[in-house]
């Protein structure tokens, strides 16, 4: 009888773990099979062009850009073959890779006991933070240049930090293979500036910890530093670095090097941490109901600590860079996303309230996915009938963070001067600017176009629409304070409740000013033009009725 007991027990649990599996598995082909839709439906754009062609064969031409452009070698290589190969080949490899991230994520907040604990439920949520946090989720998974760049080289660290996340938990935790690890260290480090570092210095930590506690470090996590450490070393080494730092403006744009910069550092650093507030916020409430429960034990706490660290680290990298792209910050807002993540995992709540929250969150992710299915669909027409290269036949009905052309990646070549001749000048509306002559403006593809300007550098203050905290804080600050009868706008209003952009002035009055997420001229809200000798003054415009 106990026998039989004991045999109908283990077939319970053996059908319990295989349902749980059979969850997992559906789960994984169904995130899959949402971002193989999307990298499929993703137009070629800018930099696809140029990465397709590689006449000199692939390795050849990727040593030449390492000595005359940029020391990303793995993630720029890994774009070339991305871009060479068959149609198909991004929307299969591009979905294993986004799940391969999902799942690493997972693994990093779980832990040692992963095998017992990782659930479908885990997965969702994951790949559900990834989809809100990342700030530039488009050009990250979709296109395809910028995918292996940025989006490989998250993968490649996040799935290098895994074994020693599970050292950490594990003193006499072991990895097959040994000084091969070595490999793994090199496309971590090798991948991206700030991952590579990150990945850099997350594995040295815990080697460090292993050091201290036991005074042994096991060969396969040396390999993986020291691979790692040469890979970044190789990547910030190269003679390329030099000629793209000095095409962007020379060391004068690194924040480390230059008083202005660093300001301008100090402001996209305030904003950021603002950013990130809701994730660490969230972090704070979850450890509120760890420590009610009794279950805030080092073990929980630590590894959200960690990974808050690892998002101030990514973004303090930034420091020392000439520009800060948002699809570079993935790094800073996935670990982010993981600080609060690793301690619902813990929290592991079962209870009603929990689950109706699940199913909200599941609702609003999907929501927020059909909704940019339209968008990508309502982009088709365009992308099919662009033979023509004008600014209507790139000006999308719809771009955001997910259909990036135009709003994270710029169409207009905004470096030259021949904008102008692309601009359909005779439909421009006229700006009634306060206390200064009108001018003329065109919203399209983000872009702003003006036209009888005074010479000097126009800066412009805008209403934008963009699905992160800054702008929805902004959106509520303008419903409360924004006052039309105000005809000079202090530059604190200014920062406060818009947008504000700037660029030159040609010869003959004309300007485009790019601002991501503009979508008519009537979200202009003011402008102020940089002249000599004449202190910066804001003045509110108002944008005449489109004659019909």
């Amino acid at each position: 009888m106990q026998h039989t007991d004991s045999c109908f027990a283990q077939q319970h649990v053996s059908g319990r773990c295989n349902f749980r599996r059979n969850r997992i598995v559906l789960v994984s082909i169904a995130i899959m099979a949402v971002m193989s839709w999307f990298c499929a439906m993703t137009p070629w754009i800018s930099d696809d062009f140029g990465f397709s062609k590689n006449d000199a064969g692939l390795w050849a031409t990727q040593v030449g850009e390492y000595m005359e452009w940029s020391g990303k070698f793995v993630g720029h290589f890994m774009s070339r073959v991305l871009l060479s190969g068959p149609s198909w080949l991004h929307p299969v490899l591009t979905p294993i890779m986004f799940m391969l991230l999902v799942a690493g994520g997972a693994l990093l907040a779980l832990g040692a006991q992963w095998r017992e604990r990782l659930n479908a439920w885990h997965l969702v949520v994951v790949a559900g933070l990834v989809w809100i946090a990342l700030p530039a989720f488009g050009t990250v998974f979709f296109w395809r240049t910028g995918t292996p760049d940025y989006g490989y080289s998250l993968v490649w660290a996040t799935l290098f930090l895994v074994p020693y996340r599970m050292w950490a938990d594990r003193a006499d935790f072991r990895l097959p293979g040994g000084p091969l690890f070595v490999v793994a260290g090199i496309l971590a480090g090798w991948s991206n500036e700030n991952v590579g570092m990150l990945a850099l210095l997350a594995a040295t930590g815990v080697a460090a910890f292993r050091w201290r506690a036991s005074g042994r470090v096991h060969l396969w996590a040396l390999a993986g530093i020291a691979g790692a450490a040469l890979g970044w070393t190789m990547m910030m080494a190269a003679p390329g670095n030099a000629v793209r730092l000095a095409a962007v403006g020379g060391a004068g744009k690194i924040p480390l090097l230059s008083a202005e910069s660093l300001l301008r550092f100090m402001q996209f650093w305030s904003t950021e941490q603002l950013e990130m507030l809701p994730y660490f916020l969230a972090a704070l409430l979850l450890a509120w109901l760890l420590r009610r429960r009794g279950l805030l034990n080092p073990a929980v706490w630590i590894p959200a600590v960690v990974f808050f660290f690892m998002a101030q680290a990514s973004l303090a990298a930034f420091v020392a860079s000439p520009s800060t792209p948002y699809r570079a910050m993935s790094a800073t807002f996935f670990f982010a996303a993981l600080c609060p993540f690793s301690l619902l995992a813990a929290l592991n709540p079962t209870n009603l309230k929990a689950r109706a929250l699940f199913i909200a969150f599941c609702g609003l992710l999907l929501s927020s996915v059909l909704v940019e299915a339209r968008v990508f669909l309502m982009a088709q027409p365009m992308i099919a009938s662009q033979a023509q290269y004008s600014l209507r036949n790139l000006d999308y009905p719809e771009t955001d963070k997910y259909f990036f052309p135009g709003y994270d990646i710029r169409q207009i070549d905004l470096f030259s001067q021949e904008w102008r001749s692309l601009v359909p000048w005779d439909e421009t509306r006229t700006l009634s600017i306060y206390g200064a002559p009108d001018a003329k403006a065109l919203v399209a593809c983000n872009i702003a176009f003006f036209d009888n300007l005074p010479q000097g550098e126009v800066h412009v203050a805008a209403r934008v629409r963009a699905a992160n905290t800054s702008r929805a804080l902004q959106l509520v600050t303008r419903a409360l304070l924004e006052r039309s009868d105000k005809g000079i706008i202090s530059a604190q209003d200014v920062g406060l409740l818009y947008f504000p952009a700037s660029a030159d002035v040609t010869d003959d009055g004309k300007a485009a000013v790019y601002i991501p997420g503009i979508k008519s001229v009537d979200d202009i809200a003011a402008i102020a033009v940089k002249q000599p000798g004449k202190p910066l003054e804001w003045r509110r415009v108002t944008a005449a009725r489109p004659q019909n």
